[in-house]
């Protein structure tokens, strides 16, 4: 069975940050980073709808708890710190995205 995409409202289909390289971008399904040669990455739903709550954070430490709740489709800590895992591997850099000790998880601009 193949998992597809959830429906993405339109205000979260782009979405931008500011980054000490440039503008981060998710357009669709697709990360799009400051490197000018860095080809669009494209993220599974899942780890894109961690991305996207976590682009929307701004850097800001976000806790499991308030991940599992905003990320109904993810279901345990363990399946968001599948997501988490998965996000880092689709990154070219997977330090980008941050664990907070006893916190959360951020992402690193």
């Amino acid at each position: 069975m193949t998992e597809t995409a959830p429906e993405v409202a339109d205000d979260d289909y782009s979405l931008s940050m500011r980054t000490r390289s440039g503008e981060l971008e998710i357009v669709g399904n697709e990360v799009r980073l400051p490197e000018p040669h860095q080809e669009p990455i494209r993220l599974a739903p899942g780890p894109l709808a961690l991305m996207r709550v976590l682009v929307k954070a701004q850097g800001a430490v976000l806790s499991r708890n308030h991940l599992l709740t905003v990320l109904p489709h993810c279901g345990s800590e363990h399946a968001l710190e599948m997501w988490v895992s998965r996000l880092r591997r689709s990154l070219p850099d997977p330090e980008m995205v941050k664990t907070v000790v006893k916190r959360g998880y951020r992402l690193a601009v």
